[in-house]
């Protein structure tokens, strides 16, 4: 099996030397580059083609909202996961929707951006376990709240 290619993008330097480091000592991955710089990734992504981009969301002075719209332009066969602090699901949903193929937390497990990784890279979207556990919670907390809409006589449903 050919090993999937990575670029990984995060202006934080130990960030990407770390995600570098644990996905150099698996045989199914080659890290092409790492860069810290939205632009020079367009500019890999669209020379090097890598298969996947893990892309951090907050960056400077493009983020990564910026980033993904021109990597899907200049290298559409790359796959791109968000990467980012951030685990409120609202990211989750606006990078998915435009066009990253998944997004973990950078409090997720290496196992799982591993997993990630070939989830993406096998055609399948991923979502790391934190945001489908706060995803899972609301939707909870939404069916509570439409419940006690259920009780409402006609009249009061009206007014509101």
């Amino acid at each position: 099996m050919a090993k999937i290619t990575v670029l990984i993008v995060d202006d934080h330097t130990l960030i990407r030397e770390t995600w570098s480091f644990l996905l150099g000592r698996n045989e199914n991955f080659e890290v092409i580059a790492e860069v810290g710089d939205g632009q020079r990734a367009i500019d890999i992504a669209r020379d090097k083609r890598p298969n996947i981009v893990l892309l951090d969301i907050n960056m400077t002075p493009l983020n990564g909202f910026d980033v993904l719209k021109m990597v899907r332009k200049q290298s559409p066969g790359s796959k791109v996961i968000a990467v980012s602090m951030h685990s409120q699901p609202a990211y989750a949903k606006k990078m998915l929707r435009m066009g990253a193929k998944g997004y973990i937390t950078k409090n997720s497990p290496r196992q799982e951006m591993l997993d990630a990784i070939m989830d993406v890279y096998n055609g399948n979207t991923y979502i790391c376990q934190e945001v489908k556990n706060i995803l899972s919670d609301q939707m909870l907390n939404e069916e509570d709240t439409a419940a006690g809409l259920n009780q409402l006589s006609e009249r009061e449903i009206e007014v509101i």
